[in-house]
């Protein structure tokens, strides 16, 4: 890291960007403008917002930009808002009306509808062409049509566009007077940054730091509009051109390269205490995930190059949470690539997150929107769920616990710890949420009860995706404009512009509802020491006066996690049903909603409404994160976890599976301990696996840094899909992570 980088990030943990943040400029462009249609009053809300929101360069920056202002100019009518609080009911989860109608967005317009996030940009696509030409096509689009909607599109995309031309402008200007005050090298970086600045406003960018900051400029600006968790593709391929053009001309040099890249990285902290939280701010990585690796989307041939190792390299250096970084590896994947990564995770920071191409791109596949093309062509959405990068919508649309399925087919359809107040009735009737599968009495044989835990997941998973396909979605001219699809259809993102439109269904606590089943099955079917209604009650008692039956089935009971055939059945059977009934569904687009395993925040939150269950665990407790073994149940070390996993079809799941694993730092720490882990991952991938995620911690280090917060500010931990900065974190989070730690490999 050298000095300026390590003064950038200095400055950034002192909080230097803050100071010229603001929340609102109290300004509207209603007054001659409210008959407008509602995407152009967002345009010309953008317009103004960049027009006024205020510039500014820290010492020693690269790159210009960096969002200061977090509410655009009023362009919502009264009228508009009183419709949205009329039908949108505001509570503990968000303004919808219940949580199935929560487009499981972080954020909404002031109408309440849901904002644009996950999808990203076509940079591949924008940043060699350049604003101006962008401008120009869509210019010549709007000339060629009659279509009212699609003028209405094509204005809002000029007006947003040309925004983005004046910002620009802005910035060269700031760049130049600071120039003038400036002395030698810092004045020559001055001006640079100001031709720069200039020749985005007038063409394509002409080198790598162009290149670079075109790309910055554009993520800042979507989040400016209003979008979030905006990921950034495949940086190394994007990159790699101008990269190589300049090192050949003899322009750059591999250690100036890194220098840009680092300080682009640093401005992509800056919004790390605005996005996920307790509740809802902890300072967090901010979902702008970037994927290098993978292969060429026509030849199908490896695409690693100098940017991709350069990328590894920053994240070892930096030991900042964004940008989260995700590998895409395969049998193809070059040994010095294997190398690095394990070094990388070895430094506990929770990078990076393994996608295993020969696994991902088949089931991307299974759909039939797809292109080999395009599926060749995927990266990480916001945490790491899987879709095509520039080309589609991708919302992540929240989805089934397998434990509450199966809650409600032992309580004919009800909640064990009745409705819980937050949750709106929805018409059902008193704490019913399920629907009527019957008593315990009627479940004479375990078929019978799987058959009635089959029958909740599918009312769960149809009342899921009803809800989902009316909720709406707010305009974004900006970021919509970035992509392909929206521009050539002449529709934006709410108008289901791109060319794909993915809904991704994911599964929560698959390994607990196995364990769960396998323990009912032993107890109840097989070794008769309880009816189920008996059982239950013990369920419905929280394990009141049944603790030693908690702790055999803790302790003696086989678990997912272990390579236990038995129990590893049940969990692929859960599956199968699940990937059925969940593409079994078309969007609101006419697409196949697409299955992943996932708990995301669900195994905190949702957990909090969940009674006991069969596996051990008692009432409002944590279920198991992701596609991962309960926690403290996987006994046998992490070969028999890959082996378990390893049993499950994840083929058809083009949203994703992600393994959770963690290690403590010694087993990472020597060459040979990183050999070892290399081994592991790929036989993961070479058994099925689609994705894994590592976290490397230490017990004793999380506790010195509770007690001595001031010695650890940039300690890193991974929670679910997100980094963050332990120290950030509330105290009963920290215990969470601490406890988990002392279960690590």
């Amino acid at each position: 890291m050298t000095d300026r980088i390590n003064a950038l990030r200095e400055m950034f943990f002192a909080d230097e960007h803050k100071k010229f943040r603001v929340e609102d400029l109290h300004l509207s462009i209603l007054e001659e403008n409210e008959k407008r249609p509602f995407a152009i009053r967002k345009a010309l809300a953008f317009d103004l917002a960049l027009e006024k929101m205020p510039v500014f360069l820290l010492e020693g920056d690269l790159i210009c930009g960096g969002k200061t202002l977090y509410k655009l100019p009023k362009y919502v009518t009264h009228e508009e808002i009183m419709w949205g609080n009329h039908n949108f009911e505001v509570g503990e989860y968000g303004m919808y009306s219940s949580m199935f109608d929560n487009a499981f967005n972080l954020g909404q317009d002031d109408r309440g509808f849901g904002l644009n996030d996950s999808s990203i940009p076509a940079y591949y696509k924008v940043v060699p062409m350049g604003i101006p030409a962008l401008i120009a096509d869509v210019e010549k689009r709007l000339a060629e049509t009659d279509d009212c909607d699609k003028k209405t599109y094509y204005e809002s995309v000029l007006i947003s566009n040309k925004a983005c031309l004046k910002a620009m402008k802005r910035y060269e200007d700031l760049c130049r007077e600071q120039a003038a005050a400036a002395e030698g090298e810092r004045k020559e970086e001055l001006l640079t940054m100001a031709e720069n600045m200039n020749v985005l406003q007038n063409g394509a960018p002409q080198t790598y730091w162009q290149a670079v900051q075109l790309m910055y400029f554009i993520q800042f600006l979507i989040w400016t509009e209003g979008g979030y968790l905006v990921p950034l593709g495949r940086v190394d391929i994007t990159l790699y051109p101008f990269y190589k053009k300049d090192i050949e001309n003899g322009t750059l040099t591999k250690e100036f390269a890194l220098e840009i890249l680092e300080a682009f990285f640093m401005k992509l902290n800056y919004e790390v205490d605005r996005t996920h939280g307790e509740d809802i701010r902890i300072n967090s990585d901010t979902g702008q995930s970037i994927t290098i690796g993978g292969c060429d989307p026509l030849t199908g041939e490896p695409t690693y190059n100098d940017i991709t190792m350069m990328i590894l390299d920053a994240k070892c250096d930096m030991k900042v949470t964004d940008p989260k970084v995700h590998l895409r590896v395969s049998s193809k994947t070059p040994r010095e690539i294997w190398e690095k990564a394990a070094y990388l995770n070895s430094l506990g920071m929770g990078f990076p997150t393994y996608e295993n191409d020969d696994v991902i791109i088949p089931a991307f596949m299974a759909h039939p929107e797809y292109t080999i093309e395009d599926a060749r062509d995927y990266a990480a959405s916001g945490c790491w769920e899987m879709t095509v990068q520039g080309k589609a919508l991708n919302r992540n649309v929240g989805g089934v616990c397998a434990l509450r399925s199966l809650e409600w087919a032992m309580n004919n359809g009800k909640f064990a710890l009745g409705n819980p107040g937050s949750l709106p009735a929805m018409g059902l009737i008193g704490d019913r949420w399920g629907i009527p599968t019957g008593e315990p009495e009627w479940f004479d044989t375990y078929s019978k009860l799987f058959n009635a835990y089959k029958v909740q997941m599918k009312h769960y998973i149809d009342m899921v995706t009803s809800y989902v396909n009316r909720s709406m979605l707010s305009p974004s001219p900006f970021y919509s404009s970035m992509m392909e699809g929206p521009i050539e259809n002449g529709r934006d993102f709410d108008d289901w512009g791109a060319i794909y439109n993915e809904t991704d269904f994911q599964l929560g606590a698959l390994s607990n509802a196995a364990d769960s089943l396998y323990a009912i099955k032993k107890l109840v079917y097989e070794d008769k020491e309880y009816t189920l209604r008996e059982f239950n009650d013990i369920l419905l008692d929280n394990w009141e006066g049944h603790e030693d039956l908690r702790q055999r089935i803790l302790n003696e009971f086989p678990k997912f996690g272990n390579n236990d055939s038995e129990v590893d059945k049940i969990a692929n059977d859960i599956l199968e049903y699940y990937v059925q009934e969940v593409t079994k569904h078309r969007n609101a687009a006419g697409q196949t909603y697409r299955a992943r395993i996932s708990s995301a925040t669900g195994y905190v939150y949702a957990a909090r409404i969940l009674g006991a269950s069969a596996d051990g665990r008692k009432a409002k407790q944590f279920y198991a994160d992701n596609l991962s073994p309960m926690m403290g149940a996987d006994h046998n070390g992490p070969t028999a976890v890959v082996l378990s996993c390893g049993k499950l079809d994840v083929s058809k799941c083009a949203g994703g599976s992600v393994l959770d694993m963690k290690f403590h730092p010694s087993a990472l720490s020597t060459q040979e301990g990183r050999d070892k882990f290399i081994t592991l991952m790929q036989t993961y991938c070479q058994l099925g696996g689609e994705q894994a995620q590592i976290n490397v911690l230490d017990n004793k280090v999380l506790l010195d840094a509770q007690k001595h917060p001031e010695n650890y500010r940039d300690l890193i931990v991974r929670i679910w899909g997100f980094s963050t900065y332990f120290t950030q974190v509330a105290k009963h989070w920290q215990d969470h992570i601490i406890q988990r730690s002392t279960l690590s490999f």
